[in-house]
Order: structure tokens, then sequence, then C-alpha cells
């Protein structure tokens, strides 16, 4: 995948933050000095060096800044993931000429002690959506997902003990983290200028050859339609109410739909099936174009980003 200089992709989600233990208070974004807070967590898990993951092939995810804007009220996070054995990056130089077409291919190589990286902007908008909870926008950046986000956070706010009181006692806690992400397209939105392509049924497996030492042990079995014709947003209720209907009926439980977006990006969207008739909300990403011409890797919180993708999250 290769990333545009003045563009990038964000996704929203709503974090929610709560203390561990019922009764103790929720940890603020930020507070100030020799108070508990997230960003005191994150901070001293930066300076540590300790807010990483490395993944099975090798590469390392990490949380390489954090900064809270008390102006914009924003906690602010930058990402890497470097890869120590990528293959090098090639540019490739076409060039016409009389006799024909001449193509070369430069490759970059790197020195000693360097890694190939990619960036990603993790923005917070420090203005409760309920308690415990705020809203916030991820850069989408290859490698770099709200999943392995989710576990180096989640592990420095475990490892961040803070005090309260309970009849009269001192007890320690610490605070979970869960991102959800925000629906903020429809399935009919969506088909007023993308295509569904296929359509996955998903049900219990009956294999009646598997034998009975217990060996093997049947999981799912999936069906995957593809769709030759053209569904609308003003006729997909014609054709796929009555066909999850019929699917239900012959034992299948679970239903989805596979989509073509206009902004070239694939939607797997998951349907209700109680409510397969219904309107369908999915979480869709938001394209931001900038001024400043982007590096594939930043070294630090880049303004811009932080700005726009603040409002972002504010529209909603």
């Amino acid at each position: 995948m290769f990333l545009e200089k003045h563009s990038r992709f964000f996704r929203r989600f709503d974090l929610s933050f709560a203390p561990r233990h019922a009764g103790a208070p929720h940890l603020p974004i930020f507070a100030e000095t020799n108070d508990f807070s997230v960003f005191d967590a994150l901070a001293s898990r930066v300076k540590a060096e300790k807010a990483l993951e490395v993944q099975p092939n090798g590469d390392i995810v990490e949380l390489m800044e954090v900064d809270y804007d008390a102006e914009q009220r924003a906690l602010k996070m930058l990402f890497h993931r470097a890869s120590p054995d990528a293959a090098e990056p090639a540019y490739r130089k076409k060039a016409r000429q009389k006799a024909g077409m001449k193509v070369t291919v430069r490759k970059v190589e790197k020195e000693e002690g360097e890694e190939q990286s990619v960036s990603a902007h993790l923005i917070v908008s420090d203005d409760l959506i309920r308690q415990g909870t705020y809203r916030a926008a991820l850069e989408e950046i290859p490698g770099i997902s709200m999943t392995v986000v989710r576990r180096i956070i989640g592990q420095a706010l475990h490892d961040y003990e803070y005090e309260f009181e309970r009849k009269n006692k001192r007890i320690n806690t610490y605070s979970t983290f869960k991102p959800v992400g925000v629906p903020s397209e429809t399935l009919s939105g969506a088909l007023k200028s993308g295509t569904l392509t296929h359509i996955t049924l998903v049900r219990p497996a009956k294999a009646d050859f598997v034998d009975a030492d217990g060996i093997f042990q049947p999981q799912t079995e999936t069906m995957k339609i593809r769709v030759e014709g053209e569904i609308t947003s003003g006729t997909w209720r014609d054709y796929l109410p009555g066909m999850f209907k019929k699917a239900k009926e012959a034992g299948w439980t679970d239903f989805s739909v596979d989509l073509e977006l206009d902004d070239d990006r694939r939607r797997t969207v998951k349907l209700d099936r109680q409510d397969e008739a219904k309107e369908v909300l999915f979480v869709r990403s938001d394209e931001l174009n900038f001024e400043t011409e982007l590096d594939v890797c930043s070294v630090g919180i880049v303004d811009e980003v932080a700005t726009k993708a603040l409002k972002l999250i504010k529209q909603g």
C-alpha cells in the first residue's frame, strides 16, 4: 500500500477508560503535575522506553511521543512501526525513447542500524462523551491498527496503579481501556456510489465424515456468494431481507456483505440477523487532505495532522 504525500485516512473511535475496581475514580485524560492521569501513564511508559510491542514477524510497534495540548484540549500520540527485515523500497524510472522504452529500478539501501518504518497519529479529544469515554481518530497506516494500539495503551494503563479510598481502606487499582469504532456511514449511503460485491453466510458446521474419537471438531461452515447484478441504495431491501430469511430457515446464523467504496477501499459489514431489513450503520474511514507534505514516517507529531484530525473528531 502506497501512502499519498498530502492525504491520509482516519477512523474514528470512542475510547473508554474505566477503573478496574468499582467505586474507584476514573483517570482523567490530563492532570496537573504529580496527579494521576492517562497522559502521565503513557508519558512515563514512553520515557522508560517500554511503550512498545514486538510482533510475531519481528516488527516493532512503539508509542514514540505523547503530548497534551491544553489550548486544543487534546491528547496527541505518535506511533512508529519498524520492520528490521522488510525488503528495501525501490523506485522505478520509465524513459520513452525513439527506439522503445527503457525501465530502470533503483533500490534504496538502508544504513547500519536503520529499520524501514512508518508512523501514525492517534488524536484524542479531551471532551467527555460520557463518563470515562472520549472521541478519537486514528490515522490508518498499514501495520498500525487499533488492535495493536489497544494492547500498547492497555498494558501501560494496567501497569500504572493508583490509590483510592473505600470504607477507610486504601486500595490500589488501574484503568482498563476499550476502543469502539464509531459508525459513520449507512449501507444505503455507501451504495449510492459504492458497489456490493459479495454476501457471506456462516453457520455451525455439521460434518458426518468427522470421526468420533475427538481428534477433529467441526467449527463453522461458510458460503460466499458473488453479486453479479447491481444492488443499489434503493433496492438492497428488495433482495437482502428475503435472502436472509430463507438462509435462516436453512440454518445460517451470521450474515455480512462486502462493499467496494468510492474511495477505493473495501469494507465487510456484518448485518444483525434480527434487523437485516433495517438501515445498517458501519464504521467508515474519512480522508483528510493536508498542505504539509507528509513523510511516510515522521520524527514528531505533525501539527496540521493533529489539528485536522481533531476537527474531524468534533464533527460528531
